[in-house]
């Protein structure tokens, strides 16, 4: 009789357990943000231009921004349930974030 059990070793932060949690969360904190900044920009309150001006600064956030946090962790959350695999948790999964 075995006594250890075969259960992945879960991360203290639930937050850190499953990869959409902190980048969906990200997510939508970032678009509201983004919004905020957005709006700022037309309304002239921010005087600053970004290269490209403001729809090429938009079209740059939403996709290696907004998208690609709700891409990736959908992808990370579903490929771990289609292959059984586990997925990135714990520390490597809040290395990933930081580096979003």
């Amino acid at each position: 009789m075995q006594t250890s059990s075969a259960a992945p070793r879960l991360s203290r932060l639930p937050v850190a357990r499953l990869a959409f949690r902190p980048l969906f969360l990200l997510a939508a904190l970032f678009s509201v943000l983004s919004m905020v900044v957005w709006f700022a920009f037309w309304h002239g309150d921010i005087l600053l231009r970004p290269h490209g001006g403001l729809m090429f600064w938009h079209q740059h956030e939403m996709l290696f921004g907004f998208a690609a946090a709700v891409v990736a962790g959908f992808l990370l959350t579903a490929v771990q349930n289609w292959t059984g695999l586990p997925s990135l948790r714990g520390g490597p999964l809040l290395g990933l974030v930081a580096l979003w």
